[in-house]
């Protein structure tokens, strides 16, 4: 006959706690970094303002500017369902194209440096910012790349042989 007081009934009734606590924050984890998979998280932080003030349901543009920039978070789902996307360096100074690899499904990119007329065109200074245009390549829907006022150090045309390369 086994007697237990009131010292082992309450060590027992921790050890179930202290499991129980573990078992739902082990949940809480697992469904954490699944949310967290579906966050698309940005290098550059102009490419991120970028997104919030220009991105609309299926397009990014730069001639159509939303009245309020995005609040929150931006889910990489919204990004994958881009398929035309342009970005005026004169207005937000992109020094890191790496976040292009968020735009799965863009088949049009416009890369520029222009300002709002004519005679404002210079040539953007940012040297490194095609440094990683080889990300370009793993866009299998890319159709046509313009590319205007900007320093080129790379043969685009041939890191994307599917696609009409323009460049000003």
């Amino acid at each position: 006959y086994y007697h237990m007081d009131f010292d082992g009934i309450q060590g027992i009734m921790l050890l179930c706690a202290y499991y129980t606590i573990t078992f739902y924050l082990g949940i809480f984890i697992i469904i954490l970094l699944f949310l967290m998979e579906g966050i698309a998280f940005f290098k550059d932080e102009e490419f991120l303002r970028a997104v919030r003030d220009t991105m609309g349901k299926d397009r990014m543009s730069l001639a159509k500017r939303r009245e309020k920039p995005i609040k929150g978070i931006i889910w990489k789902r919204s990004l994958r369902k881009m398929n035309f996307l342009s970005i005026n360096f004169k207005d937000y100074h992109v020094k890191d194209i790496t976040d292009l690899q968020h735009f799965k499904n863009v088949e049009t990119i416009i890369l520029t440096y222009m300002g709002d007329n004519e005679e404002d065109i210079g040539i953007y200074e940012e040297e490194k910012i095609l440094e990683n245009v080889h990300y370009l390549k793993s866009l299998k829907k890319l159709r046509r790349i313009q590319l205007y006022h900007l320093k080129i150090n790379s043969d685009v045309k041939a890191i994307c042989p599917n696609a009409r390369v323009f460049i000003d």
